[in-house]
């Protein structure tokens, strides 16, 4: 559906060799293009995958309106690599974001049905050294009886 876009991003062999990075690839596509008016282009102006990205650059509003399109909140990428993750994880594995941003992003990924287990962020937050949020992570993963 997208081959052309997939293509002038570099993941021309992922798009047309795996069918869940296809699949996913065009949700999130499908989704940027979904977004209101006023975010279109700072939707289309990240690569794959948008709901990551907007995570990791602190865009709290592009991340709500994502997901308000219905992008699942513990979405994987499908690259077959390290950052075959879902956002919690990029978030927590991220040093450049304030610790307030950082705990904002991730309510919305929680509030939207993100699991504060899926890949492991609270340990990927201590590696990378963020303490604060591994607790807020720690904290979350209590409050929802997990643990």
């Amino acid at each position: 559906m997208h081959a052309d876009i997939a293509a002038a991003m570099g993941f021309d062999d992922l798009y047309g060799g795996s069918e869940p990075f296809r699949e996913c690839f065009d949700e999130m596509l499908d989704a940027v293009k979904a977004l209101p008016e006023a975010l279109h282009e700072r939707g289309r102006s990240l690569m794959y995958p948008q709901l990551h990205n907007a995570c990791v650059i602190g865009d709290v509003e592009l991340v709500r309106a994502l997901l308000a399109t219905g992008l699942d909140p513990d979405a994987y990428t499908y690259t077959d690599d390290d950052e075959d993750q879902p956002p919690l994880v990029w978030l927590a594995r991220d040093i450049e974001l304030g610790f307030e941003v950082k705990r904002q992003i991730a309510e919305a990924l929680i509030a939207a049905g993100a699991s504060v287990e899926e890949g492991e962020p609270e340990e990927e937050a201590k590696n990378v050294g963020d303490d604060d949020f591994a607790s807020f992570l720690h904290a979350k993963s209590l409050s929802s009886g997990k643990d």
